[in-house]
């Protein structure tokens, strides 16, 4: 019985006594829930069920009404001019021009530019716009408080972004896409 004993104090032997235990209590385990209404083990925490498919849009399954809804015309002042005359005026002042000082060239912007955006061409030179000629008409994109213009031109693409502030549609941003 001592050598037992001794036995069971060394590492060994505390790894036998717990090899054992785990094997009894899985034995248990499983005898006990074998014997619950003929399910299996893997039925111990009830039936399966299937995961619920997940979308990034928790409103996806309610699929599309069909009721387009209207995009609110902005609220302009009496005499401001619309969208397209706006994007059509900064886009011809904005082209390069031979001769043009920066600050002519700004002050021409200026009436139908944001001041945010007046700020970013303060160090703007007019003799670096990439382009001096307009090829096609306006496109138009967008509706309601924000609208994008694209302008096709000699090179590229000037895209404008306006937005009504003040009763008035301004462009707060102007980007070049290259051909």
């Amino acid at each position: 019985m001592r050598t037992v004993l001794r036995l069971l104090g060394t590492r060994y032997g505390i790894a036998l006594v717990l090899v054992v235990v785990v094997l009894v209590v899985v034995g248990v385990g499983r005898t006990v829930l074998d014997d619950r209404g003929g399910r299996s083990a893997n039925d111990a925490l009830g039936p399966t069920v299937a995961p619920v498919p997940t979308s990034a849009d928790p409103f996806s399954s309610l699929g599309d009404d069909g009721v387009n809804e209207p995009v609110a015309a902005p609220s302009l002042s009496k005499g401001a001019a619309d969208v397209s005359t706006v994007a059509d005026r900064f886009a011809k002042a904005w082209l390069r021009k031979p001769g043009i000082t920066g600050e002519q060239w700004r002050a021409e912007l200026k009436p139908d530019a944001s001041a945010e955006l007046m700020v970013e061409l303060a160090d703007t030179d007019p003799a670096d716009v990439p382009t001096a000629t307009i090829t096609g008409a306006v496109q138009l994109q967008g509706g309601g408080q924000a609208t994008v213009a694209k302008f096709p031109a000699e090179g590229g693409t000037i895209v404008l972004e306006l937005q009504v502030f003040d009763g008035r549609w301004q462009v707060t941003s102007l980007d070049w896409e290259v051909a």
